[in-house]
């Protein structure tokens, strides 16, 4: 990948990245009114799973961050490169593998973790349609919880495209350090 298609990827993340933020509300929204007919329709042991499945999920909005960090990070290796310094580009591909709360496998973990939630959410709402609630309630609830689950898989998508584009980068990259490690 070229310097120039570097950077343009670069940039094209960052704006994804900043695109996220229009999926905020969905985290915020996960509650309501999902919520008031879960706590009516079951029973004390179920409406507390539904709570820290929501809990859960919401914790997820932090794959945005991790993002942002790796982001940064990529940009600060190329950067590195560009000036030819071999401690920065070291501690920089060390943050990009092996950082505990930004490396690549931590966001893929957590992209599996957000997908595994969704589903369990998906799994939930499902068994919760068998229960005997009226027709009226089952309407609301369906079209509620079919607009949340949209949001909640379109972020999960443009999150793991961006880790993807991040990746793509930082292989470019990589493969630049081994001309410059071997260049010097």
């Amino acid at each position: 990948m070229s310097n120039e298609l570097e950077n343009k990827a670069l940039e094209n993340t960052k704006k994804a990245l900043e695109e996220l933020s229009e999926y905020n509300s969905v985290f915020e929204e996960l509650d309501s009114p999902f919520e008031a007919s879960v706590s009516i329709n079951t029973d004390n042991n179920t409406f507390i799973q539904n709570q820290i499945l929501i809990s859960e999920i919401k914790e997820k909005q932090e794959i945005t961050n991790r993002l942002n960090s790796l982001n940064y990070n990529v940009g600060w290796l190329k950067s590195a490169i560009i000036m030819n310094d071999k401690n920065i580009i070291d501690k920089t591909i060390n943050n990009i593998l092996k950082h505990e709360n930004s490396s690549i496998t931590v966001i893929v973990s957590e992209l599996n973790s957000l997908r595994n939630k969704i589903d369990e959410f998906e799994n939930f709402h499902t068994d919760l349609l068998k229960n005997s609630l009226s027709l009226d309630e089952k309407t609301i609830m369906e079209q509620d919880f079919r607009e949340k689950h949209k949001k909640l898989n379109d972020l999960h998508n443009k999150q793991k495209i961006i880790l993807l584009n991040l990746s793509d980068i930082f292989v470019a990259c990589e493969n630049k350090t081994c001309y410059v490690t071997y260049a010097v």
